[in-house]
């Protein structure tokens, strides 16, 4: 199967997931993914120095195995997923938050889809909708900024909600036809009174500082926690498997618009991860999605954390 086919293959379904954001409107007719919930075990908490982290997993989804490695021939991914023992007919798809306390302060990062297990996960762990201070968007994508609102209210009734200026920039200036756009800027529409964009090296809370990953899209954003002796790098979606991306820094994800800048931005952020040996949150790996990098040769190695 060529590279080619492959990439049609990963744009099948982005319409449910919320991820065609710079692809064809025709894509999100196509048929959709699988949707991967065994919602068995859905938070974990762990301290960053003074700080409290909790993942919370808000669904899954299997994707058709043509979203990975959309810029090589099919041959290499299968290859490579058989030499670790993961799946080679699909791809599955975590969908993590994170929910930030430290100090007084309560912040959430990326809302989930808005029909996954978000609001309730947190309703069982004490953690009222209206308890969140600030909600902080990564990027427009619909599994993650999907949950901000639903039927025009706000989810989160007291958080002021912060976007990076140039995801919103993008978004604000689109003038094409694109499902996925209009999506995010209905999920914006009700909280735009309390909308506030940031930048790289702003600070968005005590210790989390913004930092540019851009590629995936326009706009966007990484983060880095720190407290104390210990530091969290929150990569959002510039990685978004556990072995691929990061043994293949340079193949890209089919939901990636601007490659070349997401692979210079990966190959950054997995330096500095490996380099200083920060603990790694992404969006997307197999829950809690919490690991450490090191260097493997041209590539990188994702050793996940166990939990407990």
């Amino acid at each position: 199967m060529s590279a080619s086919f492959s990439r049609r293959a990963a744009l099948r379904g982005l319409g449910a997931l919320g991820l065609g954001a710079a692809l064809p409107a025709t894509a999100a007719s196509m048929p959709t993914p699988v949707r991967r919930d065994h919602h068995t075990l859905t938070a974990h908490t762990f301290s960053v120095g003074d700080a409290n982290v909790t993942v919370i997993r808000d669904t899954g989804f299997q994707l058709p195995l043509g979203a990975i490695g959309v810029n090589v021939d099919s041959s290499r991914v299968l290859a490579t997923l058989r030499e670790y023992g993961l799946p080679t007919d699909n791809v599955p798809v975590d969908v993590n938050q994170l929910v930030i306390d430290h100090g007084d302060v309560r912040t959430l990062i990326d809302t989930g889809t808005g029909q996954g297990h978000l609001v309730s996960t947190m309703g069982a762990l004490g953690m009222d909708p209206g308890s969140v201070d600030r909600v902080v968007v990564s990027h427009h994508h619909g599994d993650h900024i999907g949950g901000l609102s639903m039927d025009g209210t706000p989810t989160f009734p007291n958080a002021s909600v912060h976007i990076g200026a140039t995801e919103l920039a993008f978004l604000d200036g689109y003038t094409g036809e694109n499902e996925q756009v209009t999506a995010a800027l209905t999920k914006l529409a009700p909280v735009r009174d309390r909308l506030q964009t940031y930048r790289s090296g702003d600070t968005l809370m005590p210790g989390l500082t913004a930092m540019a990953a851009f590629g995936h899209t326009p706009g966007h954003m990484a983060f880095q926690l720190a407290s104390g002796d210990g530091k969290l790098m929150i990569v959002s979606d510039a990685v978004a498997h556990p072995v691929v991306f990061f043994r293949h820094p340079t193949w890209l994800f089919g939901f990636d618009m601007d490659g070349a800048t997401t692979v210079n931005t990966r190959r950054r952020l997995l330096s500095q991860a490996a380099r200083e040996g920060t603990t790694l949150f992404a969006s997307h790996m197999p829950f809690p999605g919490t690991g450490r990098v090191s260097v493997d040769g041209a590539g990188f190695r994702y050793t996940p954390f166990p939990m407990g």
